[in-house]
């Protein structure tokens, strides 16, 4: 009698979901910005960030919730003069952090089952990102796919600083405008019992 309740339990609690905390695999993430002067745009990156999303165990091709810190004096121009111009103005010291609270995920095309790199899904999510001590919400399309031992979610976005409460940045004959172009590309680690053979 007791292997048949134990059968039947086991039976029941596996056809339930539950969420699955998975971390970022930041060796094969990027979180990369672009900014535009009055003559020219520049290119930037956060070199250190961290963070997990939580996923359903019964289609872990969907994130439920995320987070994402990004180390503010760890963003880069790649030009040593405007990364100083560029800490002085988030005040690094007070602002160490940047981070996003993914919120919400709606589908809008596609098999999240089946999507690959080659068909990914496609989806909205809602978040809020805090900057300067700011929070407001974001919103934004995104794609997403599993690969091998990896849940893939790439995009792009645009943010604008004046949102938050930061300045417009002048210097000399040089305006820089106050809207970013952000591009990300996240990989999440998947436990072994979630994963799928990788593509070739």
């Amino acid at each position: 009698m007791k292997i048949i309740v134990s059968l039947v339990l086991t039976l029941l609690l596996s056809s339930f979901s539950y969420a699955v905390e998975v971390p970022l695999d930041v060796k094969q993430s990027f979180l990369k910005f672009t900014g535009h002067a009055f003559m020219h745009d520049f290119n930037g990156e956060a070199k250190q960030f961290s963070g997990s999303a939580q996923i359903d165990s019964k289609k872990p091709e969907i994130v439920l919730s995320a987070k994402i810190d990004i180390q503010a004096a760890k963003m880069t121009t790649f030009e040593s003069a405007r990364d100083r111009n560029m800490f002085n103005w988030l005040h690094v010291e007070v602002n160490p952090e940047l981070s996003f609270q993914l919120n919400e995920v709606k589908l809008l095309k596609g098999d999240p089952a089946s999507a690959t790199k080659d068909q990914p899904s496609q989806f909205m999510v809602e978040g809020d990102f805090t900057l300067n001590k700011t929070k407001r919400p974001l919103e934004t399309q995104a794609l997403g796919w599993r690969e091998g031992k990896w849940l893939v979610v790439t995009g792009t976005t645009k943010t604008n600083t004046a949102d938050y409460g930061l300045p417009e940045i002048r210097q000399f004959f040089m305006t820089v405008d106050k809207q970013v172009d952000v591009a990300f590309r996240l990989v999440f680690d998947l436990p072994p019992e979630l994963q799928i053979p990788a593509q070739h």
